[in-house]
């Protein structure tokens, strides 16, 4: 069975698992495709002052106080060598009560759980969407996601505060709005095997992950999904095409994003207030060059010091990068044709701003620092002169790309 969850525990913990399955394991691994769980103990931590030990592995179903099922397997296990043991799973009569007294279910719809006091939950494989609400609030901890789910609906797992692991199906296709917000608990993240192509707004704000990984199919981040979250480098896939209003407003400890470089909407204050942000880069290549930077986008991001907008970019927008201090070098792609106003300001000096398209872009009164705050323009060789004309005021501080 792909995707299962095996918990391992030694003589003592195990004898305590036995009576309340709620024991917290030694330690997890999922397993494979082909259903294998591998552990890999390191002697130092697992075998200190011994050659060997008695191991406990175990298959957990769906539980509460009155309702569960279990199968394990396990014995000696001797440091330096190798050991497997096979776990044999009959799930037919057990699913079936555990499903029909936990969950309550209609077609293939999971509207809600009867106990929310239930701490881990494993979803039956008839379970192809979960209803909005259905866990909200609950006390679980650790979440299996069944093959074969396709939507999770809003606000499903909304303020299960103790939610601590998801396992996602390669099935899913939709994370609803509001799914996950609040699950301050969850600190990692995998939809890498999803085939999810938007996750839907706020589902994942103010929730406590560190880390997230994207799947290929991804193309919208909605508005703030990630929002006060605690990520601290972001890679997104190469076929996202926007990222929404404040997906990642205030997250305090992103250092580094890489955006694709054919990406169309980058939101309204996207990355505000993202103020240990240092490094923004980019993947992929430029199919499209019609995208937009919405107003505010990188607005309050102290720790900017150069930026390179993506290939894509067609519009730069208000004021996307007002206080940022460190901002000294601003980079503009060939396809920028517009700029609004305050929309290469920072409020504070900048050393040089790149042009590099052959025709200077629309600009307003405001959208350029003022000429005592900038201490180069740089334009494409042989452009010189035309953009001299276009921005008189800057004549004096313009120079060709070598």
């Amino acid at each position: 069975m792909e995707n299962q969850l095996v918990k391992m525990y030694d003589e003592a913990t195990y004898e305590t698992f036995k009576e309340k399955q709620t024991t917290k394991a030694l330690c997890e691994v999922m397993t494979d495709k082909n259903g294998k769980a591998t552990f890999v103990l390191e002697r130092q931590k697992w075998f200190a002052g011994t050659k060997s030990r008695e191991l406990m592995f175990v298959v957990l179903d769906t539980l509460d106080a009155a309702n569960y099922a279990w199968w394990s397997k396990g014995g000696t296990v001797t440091a330096g060598q190798k050991q497997s043991f096979k776990i044999e799973v009959d799930r037919q009569k057990a699913g079936e009560k555990t499903a029909e007294s936990l969950f309550l279910m209609e077609d293939g719809v999971l509207k809600g759980i009867k106990d929310k006091n239930v701490s881990q939950v494993i979803l039956p494989a008839e379970v192809k969407s979960i209803a909005p609400g259905a866990f909200w609030e609950s006390n679980v901890e650790s979440l299996v996601l069944n093959e074969g789910l396709e939507s999770i609906g809003v606000q499903a797992f909304a303020r299960c505060k103790k939610l601590v692991s998801v396992s996602f199906p390669s099935s899913l296709k939709v994370i609803e709005k509001h799914a996950f917000e609040d699950c301050v608990a969850l600190a990692k993240l995998n939809l890498s095997k999803t085939h999810v192509e938007e996750i839907g707004s706020n589902a994942f704000r103010e929730t406590g992950l560190k880390s997230v990984a994207f799947p290929s199919s991804l193309k919208k981040i909605g508005p703030q999904v990630f929002l006060k979250t605690q990520l601290e480098n972001v890679v997104l896939p190469a076929e996202v095409q926007e990222v929404g209003p404040e997906a990642f407003r205030e997250v305090v400890t992103l250092k580094s994003i890489t955006l694709p470089n054919n990406i169309q909407k980058i939101g309204w204050q996207a990355f505000y207030g993202c103020t240990k942000l240092e490094n923004v880069n980019y993947t992929g290549s430029m199919k499209s060059a019609n995208g937009v930077v919405e107003s505010a986008a990188f607005e309050g991001c102290e720790a900017l010091t150069r930026i390179i907008l993506p290939q894509s970019v067609a519009e730069v927008q208000e004021g996307i990068f007002i206080e940022c201090p460190r901002l000294k070098q601003i980079i503009l792609p060939e396809s920028v044709k517009k700029i609004g106003g305050y929309g290469l300001r920072t409020n504070y000096s900048v050393e040089k701003i790149v042009f590099k398209g052959y025709e200077p872009p629309a600009l307003e009164e405001t959208s350029l620092p003022f000429v005592d705050d900038i201490t180069s323009i740089v334009v494409p060789k042989g452009k010189l002169e035309a953009y001299k004309a276009a921005y008189a005021d800057y004549h004096k501080i313009m120079v060709e790309n070598l």
